[in-house]
């Protein structure tokens, strides 16, 4: 019998379990790092010797990479995909406007156990799943990272998947097509697809328009199509200039993670 009581010991207890889930994302740091070595596992020089590629990578660009190593107790429960998407939504991971934050979440292996096995995962802001799919991120950590970790090489896994990231995200997707080998053609042909249909959609709108008009000439003043996303070549808008620096990266000010990303364990 569902009673008043029952109700409310019911609501208390979920917002209990809410709050202690909550308890375990690190709080939103005063410190404008972007690495955060949790779980020790990276030498102290490769930390700052990624910290300063990732800061004028953040400096320079519209885009922002956080690398992030934990343990079973600082998860608490939470999985690697959950606990990234949680932190990049509660730090702000990203610049403000783009919400192009990237987090390269790492824990590693303890034992020989379920519970031990080496785990790591890259999570993506709404604006950098473009040019970070999901299989994209999965293929990464697997081809890239995890080799290195097996022979606790934590930051040589690291630095290889930086070398496909940073360009990815700036529109250079040389390394993205080699790992994705397939999947990136079919990328490209869907990409080819998705022009021809906005090409055919555009003329018969412009038929549309003079149809009337005794005038079959139209002039097209407006910018280039931009098409988001995807493999090919050429820059992307992701990678423009960022104008809000000087002096420092400034740092959290995005968000907006909705759950994409790929990993792997070992």
């Amino acid at each position: 019998m569902i009673t008043r009581r029952n109700i409310l010991l019911t609501t208390m207890l979920m917002l209990l379990m809410t709050l202690s889930m909550s308890a375990a994302i690190p709080e939103k740091p005063t410190q404008k790092l972007l690495v955060w070595d949790y779980a020790g596992i990276i030498e102290p020089y490769q930390v700052q010797l990624l910290e300063d590629s990732l800061e004028a990578f953040s400096r320079t660009t519209s885009n922002q990479i956080v690398v992030m190593t934990v343990t079973n107790e600082i998860l608490e429960g939470y999985e690697l995909a959950e606990f990234g998407q949680e932190v990049g939504q509660k730090w702000g991971v990203g610049h403000k406007g783009s919400d192009n934050g990237v987090i390269i979440l790492i824990k590693p292996k303890t034992g020989d156990d379920a519970k031990g096995k080496g785990r790591a995962f890259i999570t993506t802001g709404y604006g950098a799943e473009g040019p970070l799919p999901d299989v994209l991120c999965s293929n990464i950590v697997d081809e890239k990272m995890i080799p290195h970790f097996r022979e606790n090489d934590y930051a040589g896994g690291i630095w290889d998947a930086l070398e496909v990231i940073k360009p990815a995200l700036q529109g250079d997707f040389n390394e993205a097509e080699e790992l994705m080998g397939n999947d990136a053609s079919d990328a490209v042909l869907s990409i080819i697809v998705l022009i021809m249909i906005i090409c055919f959609i555009f003329v018969v709108k412009s038929s549309n328009n003079n149809g009337g008009n005794g005038n079959n000439t139209r002039t097209y003043t407006g910018g280039p199509i931009i098409f988001p996303g995807g493999f090919g070549s050429g820059s992307s808008s992701s990678g423009s200039s960022w104008s809000g620096g000087g002096g420092g990266w400034g740092g959290f000010g995005g968000g907006s993670f909705g759950g994409g990303g790929g990993g792997g364990s070992w």
